[in-house]
């Protein structure tokens, strides 16, 4: 996994090459590092429920909120920074660029750190305040203190997409397959060979996180990089942080506004369906994942293309790659409808043999998760305007579906339909985020049609204006 040491401008492609051929370029590594990483999360979970049991499963359970706010720090920077870094590239502005991308290091580091010393000093209140029982907490506190430390790491991951604007979509995917591949082997060791507990699942997602670490920053510290990352950058300036925060942000909300949706969800399943219900929500959310996973993926490769040509001012390309990422996105969301319509008690099957558990997910995939086909133009139009530098716009529509619409619907409508209102507030929210998503694309694509007919016209006022053009 040698860094090439040639000296070539992979950007240029952004601005060249077919859109339809450069979507499939960088989405497909995005994608299959995507579902790695989902599936690899699931086997871990396996290793630990059977070598720890299941006090070693809540345990993590209950650490995951601390992991999700620092996650989401990462994604603020780090997505922030990407979105910003590839408009500055089409620009030509290179200098700025690397300038963003110190700056994300400074901040990134400062956060992980504070997070670490915050987390290590109120410890045990965090995770009572988390749901940690008496008994539980021991296991909490050993998983936690270790994967503390981890966070500190992970911050390097956050500049993951710099590997796909840079023109190597391949080396992003292997960041996330480094991370899992040494994650896999090294969680079992720890957990079967060393006998060390609880403390061996933390181990392990450590040593995940130093290697992907370890391979971005030889990644970026190469001198032959576009934007590479050099000592002088590293420094403090609020007017980075800010522009990369206003960027970023949409993609830190979705993430704690997920982890505020499960809360919402598990309270209503609790009361109206009992705990069962809510183990079958917790697998169907599971297969949901997984069957999202390539529209994620897919959006990550479209970044750095329209960012690229947003900056650059190619108003066609940047119209090309939306409809583009609208329809990848719709075949993906069909062909998850599709599995979730006919194979529903067969994904099932995998996580449980509890029959009542799984009638109870199949109800639950197929009701709630019904008009999932839609669900995948609303994710891009959202991830759209966060890349073309429209972040109010953008966080407005992430907030749309899970905030503003669906878990006042899992409050609401179980009140008058019982437990079946909870899942009609899936379909309600895919709906109604997905139309309101549908008018500001549509606005949009007017807007770029506008800007295409100005470019035109003004292509012919100066094709005019040139003699040589003329004689031509």
């Amino acid at each position: 996994m040698r860094v090439p040491t040639r000296s070539i401008d992979m950007t240029e492609q952004f601005g060249t090459e077919s859109i339809l051929k450069l979507m499939i370029k960088f989405s497909l590594p995005a994608i299959v590092a995507s579902m790695v990483q989902t599936s690899y999360n699931l086997i871990n979970m396996t290793f630990i429920g059977r070598a720890v049991g299941p006090m070693g499963i809540a345990a993590i359970a209950i650490c995951q909120p601390i992991t999700m706010i620092q996650g989401a720090i990462n994604q603020l920077i780090g997505n922030g920074c990407a979105a910003a870094v590839a408009i500055r590239i089409g620009r030509g502005e290179r200098e700025e660029a690397r300038g963003l991308l110190g700056v994300s290091v400074t901040f990134s580091f400062l956060f992980a750190a504070t997070n670490l010393i915050i987390g290590q000093t109120f410890k045990d209140p965090l995770l009572w305040a988390f749901g940690a029982s008496e008994a539980l907490l021991p296991y909490a506190r050993e998983y936690l203190s270790i994967s503390l430390f981890g966070m500190v790491i992970s911050f390097f991951m956050m500049m993951n997409p710099m590997m796909r604007i840079e023109g190597y979509p391949g080396r992003a995917m292997v960041t996330m397959l480094l991370s899992a591949t040494v994650n896999v082997i090294a969680t079992p060791t720890f957990l079967y060979v060393f006998k060390l507990g609880i403390r061996g699942a933390a181990f392990g997602t450590v040593c995940g996180q130093v290697a992907s670490a370890t391979w971005m920053m030889i990644f970026l510290t190469n001198k032959n990089r576009v934007v590479g990352l050099k000592w002088r950058y590293i420094r403090v300036s609020f007017k980075y942080l800010i522009e990369m925060a206003s960027l970023g942000l949409p993609t830190c909300l979705m993430n704690l506004t997920q982890s505020l949706l499960s809360v919402t969800m598990n309270r209503s399943l609790g009361a109206y369906g009992g705990d069962i219900s809510i183990s079958a929500w917790g697998v169907c959310n599971s297969i949901n994942n997984l069957v999202q996973q390539p529209i994620f993926g897919m959006n990550q490769g479209a970044q750095p293309i329209i960012g690229y040509n947003v900056g650059a001012k190619n108003h066609k390309r940047v119209k090309q790659a939306l409809i583009n990422a609208i329809i990848i996105a719709t075949i993906f969301a069909t062909l998850g409808w599709l599995l979730t319509r006919f194979l529903p008690r067969q994904l099932l099957s995998i996580f449980t043999t509890d029959q009542e558990m799984i009638d109870i997910g199949t109800r639950i995939l197929i009701v709630f998760r019904v008009l999932i086909i839609v669900v995948g133009m609303q994710q891009v139009g959202a991830s759209y305007f966060q890349n073309s530098g429209k972040p109010r716009t953008s966080i407005f529509l992430t907030l749309s579906r899970q905030v503003l619409i669906l878990m006042p619907a899992v409050l609401i409508l179980p009140r008058f339909f019982g437990f079946d209102g909870i899942l009609y507030a899936g379909p309600l929210s895919d709906g109604l985020a997905s139309a309101i998503t549908g008018v500001f694309i549509l606005n949009e694509l007017r807007r770029l049609n506008k800007l295409i007919r100005e470019d035109e016209e003004n292509a012919k006022i100066s094709a005019s204006a040139d003699p040589l053009t003329v004689q031509e």
